[in-house]
């Protein structure tokens, strides 16, 4: 119970800093001008829900990180999480709840966005699907989810909120973009051009929570695929992401002191 109520006060302190507000305006801002960007640009015979995961992706990401790298850090700046603990909350309490109020937030923001730009995808697409289009979003919540975790247990082992902030710049840009340049980089110029890619690059590629979802089915690789191309391993590396973070973040906070 202690969780949940944590959890309440986290998303209700977003909403009343206009946190939610700001997130949820710049998100469904962002996605209506590449929605329209990418019907109107792109071919309508080629163009599906699936095209507006790339970069709605890395959004997601960056909100995530963004909204979770203050959670603790901040709490902890302001004084606050003196009288949080005193409420009285655990420590475990704490970690957790912060974490769902900020699932919540990231929840809503992407829940709002696809809904409030649900028309272009209508009028737009070359073969607009419902289910394709809640697939999207379902696919889109984890990485959200994911970099919550990632950022509250970077919140929970820095100092301050300036230290927090760069850990959570750094790790957006990485995850983000700085991963994908990579993997272009090997792809075009170390990867045997003749060969196909293969597999392991596969999995490290998939190591990113941004791709978990690249099974064998996905990448069409037919019942020959290593058992980590299966979709039920896109689920343990998920875990893994949440699991780890989350950890983590309970014992820093555990060990540390409030002031």
């Amino acid at each position: 119970m202690s969780i949940l109520l944590v959890a309440k006060k986290d998303f209700q302190d977003a909403i009343r800093s206009l946190t939610l507000v700001a997130v949820v305006g710049i998100f469904t801002a962002f996605l209506a001008f590449y929605t329209y960007y990418e019907f109107t640009m792109t071919p309508l015979t080629t163009t599906t829900a699936f095209d507006l995961y790339q970069s709605t992706a890395n959004a997601v990401v960056v909100i995530g990180t963004l909204l979770g790298y203050k959670s603790i850090a901040g709490e902890r700046e302001s004084g606050s999480l003196k009288f949080l603990l005193g409420a009285p909350h655990t420590r475990r309490d704490v970690v957790l709840g912060k974490f769902l109020g900020r699932v919540a937030v990231v929840v809503v923001t992407v829940v709002i966005g696809f809904v409030v730009v649900s028309p272009h995808y209508v009028m737009l697409a070359a073969s607009p699907s419902v289910t394709a289009y809640v697939g999207l979003i379902g696919r889109l919540l984890v990485p959200g989810v994911v970099f919550v975790a990632v950022a509250l247990a970077l919140s929970a082992a820095s100092r301050s909120t300036t230290v927090a902030m760069w850990g959570a710049i750094v790790l957006a840009i990485v995850f983000a973009f700085a991963w994908d340049m990579v993997r272009n980089v090997i792809e075009s110029f170390m990867l045997p051009p003749d060969a196909g890619i293969p597999n392991w690059f596969r999995l490290i590629t998939r190591f990113n929570p941004k791709y978990f979802y690249l099974d064998a089915q996905t990448l069409e690789l037919g019942n020959a695929a290593p058992f980590y191309l299966e979709p039920w391993f896109g689920g343990v590396i998920v875990a893994g992401w949440l699991l780890i973070p989350l950890g983590l973040a309970y014992l820093l906070f555990e060990r540390s002191d409030l002031a």
